[in-house]
């Protein structure tokens, strides 16, 4: 009896506009317009992956899978997110040597790219759950902030400092702090904790608004023209 051909691992895909590439199984599912969206807002994103076909299929087994070093995304329809998409296009880099190996450095190159792409809770780094709604969700203002802590990290790793992922996880638990100070406060005190706030944040250091320039370390770059797509 021959053996039956995984649906998944056959490479005739459909072509997609815009270098995605869809298996069989999701280029019939119901979600599959819905995605695609989702992807080709993403990719905006990923320059480094410009003239390459990104081939995407179907998986039960996580929100998302990759092929480090190669093109191949795996994702879960119901579960799909613009960050979820956005850790496995790094997983992507990362095999490529573009990007530092772990699932938590993916997890931190990922939400440096555009605080558009944080609409979910990451993966591996610890974000505290004030910073996420009860369904996982991250709004938009948390979403600013883990962008701009990110590349507020990302920035010291290029000046050199190897434990940037704990200054990552560190720096939001210190906003976390004083936002939570700062809400039960009288406007005079809260301006105080503000100031406290900031200095323990990062010993007066500067952190990148999320809309203005990007910082220019790594794989940080422009947003494109547009809103993410709903």
């Amino acid at each position: 009896m021959p053996k039956k051909e995984s649906a998944q691992l056959v490479l005739d895909f459909p072509l997609e506009p815009r270098g995605v590439a869809l298996t069989r199984p999701l280029a019939r599912h119901r979600y599959r317009n819905a995605l695609l969206e989702k992807i080709h807002y993403v990719r905006r994103f990923f320059p480094e992956l410009d003239g390459r076909t990104i081939r995407v299929g179907l998986t039960r087994s996580a929100a998302g899978l990759a092929v480090p070093g190669g093109l191949e995304v795996w994702v879960h329809p119901s579960q799909t997110t613009y960050h979820s998409l956005t850790h496995e296009f790094v997983h992507l880099l990362q095999g490529r040597g573009e990007v530092p190996k772990g699932e938590k450095s993916c997890d931190v190159f990922a939400l440096a790219r555009h605080w558009t792409l944080n609409d979910s809770a990451p993966f591996y780094v610890r974000v505290p759950p004030e910073f996420q709604t009860p369904e996982g969700k991250i709004e938009p203002e948390s979403a600013k902030i883990l962008c701009d802590t990110a590349r507020l990290a990302l920035a010291k790793r290029k000046e050199g400092l190897r434990n940037y992922i704990a200054f990552f996880e560190e720096t939001v638990e210190s906003v976390r702090r004083g936002r939570k100070a700062l809400a039960g406060a009288s406007p005079g005190r809260a301006r105080r904790k503000g100031r406290a706030a900031a200095f323990e944040t990062g010993k007066h250091a500067k952190i990148p608004r999320a809309d203005a320039a990007p910082l220019q370390v790594d794989v940080l770059l422009p947003a494109p023209d547009g809103d993410p797509l709903d």
